[in-house]
């Protein structure tokens, strides 16, 4: 459990403190804006494998107290919001956005559209949403760190990266956040922006969809607990 902390705390304190603070544009300045992306990339992916061989040796560690057990009907819940959850995720990955990471060079043409209007960060969303529910469900000591985690830092990183872009595109990108949200389906609920399914793009929702399939069915083998 010790390790599994130790890597949940690298991976999240090196987006908080260089991702989210001065250290980032200082870092920029001496290596380049390539080199820098580049390296970090590098650093989180390390991290989040990391993350992820420290969760799978917790499993068996007796430290790995079990929280609780939810409900078969909670579990059929987050089955749902896990299909959502990751729509938001693929869908988001494959379409123009204001918050992606080719948008510190230019807005998209139509900053808000498609997956956007349900929500702005689509991918953090998504990956918040993902956790939740694993977090809820799972319901051991490993899976609250792991999850709340991910939780916490796609939280983190949408305030974060919304902080960035107002400073770059100021009154432009103050009108993408008073149209649209973080929470998913938000800004709609509050008619705010319409939901326009065509928007999303079939091909999209395909990919989505195949990729759901696949891992409810090689769930257990890939995470070693079935999907339900």
């Amino acid at each position: 459990m010790w390790t599994l902390a130790l890597a949940c705390a690298f991976f999240i304190l090196i987006h908080i403190l260089v991702s989210g603070s001065d250290l980032r544009q200082q870092m920029i300045g001496a290596i380049g804006t390539r080199t820098y992306f580049i390296l970090f990339s590098l650093l989180s992916f390390m991290g989040f494998i990391w993350m992820i061989a420290a969760y799978y040796d917790s499993r068996g560690d007796p430290a790995n107290l079990h929280l609780w057990s939810a409900p078969f009907l909670l579990k059929i819940l987050a089955f749902a919001v896990n299909f959502v959850s990751l729509t938001l995720i693929i869908v988001g990955a494959l379409s123009p956005s204001p918050t992606a990471l080719s948008s510190l060079r230019k807005l998209p043409d139509r900053p808000v559209s498609g997956i956007i209007r349900i929500s702005r960060h689509p991918v953090l969303a998504g990956i918040g949403l993902l956790s939740a529910t694993h977090l809820i469900t799972t319901g051991t000591l490993a899976a609250w760190v792991f999850f709340g985690t991910l939780l916490s830092l796609s939280l983190l990183g949408a305030n974060s990266i919304d902080r960035k872009r107002e400073e770059k595109y100021g009154e432009a990108y103050h009108a993408i956040m008073r149209a649209t949200s973080i929470l998913p389906f938000l800004a709609i609920a509050q008619k705010r922006v319409r939901f326009e399914a065509s928007e999303l793009g079939v091909l999209r929702v395909m990919v989505a969809t195949s990729v759901f399939t696949c891992l409810v069915v090689l769930h257990e083998l890939l995470f070693l607990r079935p999907a339900l």
